[in-house]
């Protein structure tokens, strides 16, 4: 069955075409929240034969042929690199003002009524049984209207949920690769607690949100901590499923120390291949490593709480011996 679809996969690179009833091809991003993913996500969504979730997609997912929109994106290179990026190169472009421009620009997201209205249920907790037959032709069908109306020829989508859900994106699209990045528990937990949407998220793995358990008097940097541990675990459980050619993990301090190295062997793992576009768009965007941050601005009381929890974690990594 895999050699199969890879089969027809590699037809499907060849050609430029899908063949009907063929499975989707498709790179999902995996990876703890605050570990790099919006920025790899956005950053290769700008490669001409991408496929993306885009943010009116997302609105009205039973009218896919809005993915028409992704290629208006490229259409306004500078205007793009602003709205998705900002001024600094930040992925997370949503804590401040935006115009209306701003807000109605085609953008990658993460898209999840897409999967909602394929049947794929959110995950509250613990690690999901595998896709119906009928949730895995809606997905199939949805991904490929995506690619058949943005006009890219490889489906990439990340979403934090997706974390627990490798099992079953594997059984909808066996060809799929899956581009794990990892980043520094101390890091993510520090980055954590500095977005505005953290305080009001229900946390997956223990079904409270951060101001609830801060109001309980728990000790905020012990959820925070915590989160990446349970992340991280979870993508272990999913990850070991996948063959291993279709995996790669990436740190996110080496993606930091050298782009272009990390841009190449992506792009070589995923299939897109070089092109004097998207190295042009890349050159024009900058990465400014604030990964030690945590290190200057928590106190040591609260980094002894982080890294007491991530311990083991940490090590296993090799962030801490």
């Amino acid at each position: 069955m895999a050699g199969a679809a890879s089969s027809e996969v590699d037809e499907a690179r060849n050609t430029g075409r899908v063949k009907e009833g063929a499975p989707v091809e498709a790179l999902f991003l995996i990876g703890a929240p605050r570990s790099g993913t919006s920025l790899l996500y956005k950053t290769l969504c700008l490669h001409p034969d991408a496929a993306w979730i885009s943010n009116w997609v997302r609105k009205y997912p039973r009218v896919p042929l809005l993915a028409a929109l992704n290629r208006v994106s490229s259409l306004a290179p500078g205007l793009r690199r602003r709205v998705w990026f900002g001024s600094d190169s930040n992925a997370y472009v949503y804590g401040g003002r935006r115009s209306l421009g701003e807000r109605v620009f085609p953008m990658p997201v993460e898209g999840e009524p897409v999967f909602a209205r394929s049947g794929i249920p959110d995950i509250d907790g613990g690690l999901p049984s595998l896709p119906r037959a009928d949730q895995v032709r809606a997905l199939r069908s949805a991904f490929a209207a995506i690619r058949r109306f943005g006009g890219g020829r490889l489906f990439v989508n990340k979403r934090i949920a997706n974390n627990r859900r490798i099992p079953l994106l594997l059984e909808a699209f066996p060809a799929a690769r899956f581009l794990e990045i990892v980043r520094d528990g101390r890091a993510v937990a520090y980055s954590l607690s500095r977005v505005d949407w953290w305080p009001d998220s229900v946390v997956w793995w223990n079904g409270t949100t951060p101001r609830q358990w801060a109001a309980r008097g728990l000790d905020p940097w012990e959820l925070c901590a915590r989160s990446w541990v349970e992340e991280v675990h979870a993508i272990d459980e999913g990850m070991a499923a996948v063959p291993s050619g279709q995996r790669l993990t990436i740190a996110y301090e080496a993606f930091l120390e050298d782009p272009s190295a990390a841009f190449e062997a992506i792009a070589a793992f995923c299939g897109l291949g070089p092109h004097p576009r998207w190295r042009r768009h890349l050159s024009q965007l900058h990465f400014p490593n604030r990964n030690e941050a945590w290190r200057r601005r928590l106190d040591p009381s609260e980094v002894a709480t982080i890294e007491r929890i991530q311990a083991d974690t940490l090590v296993r990594y090799g962030y801490a011996s």
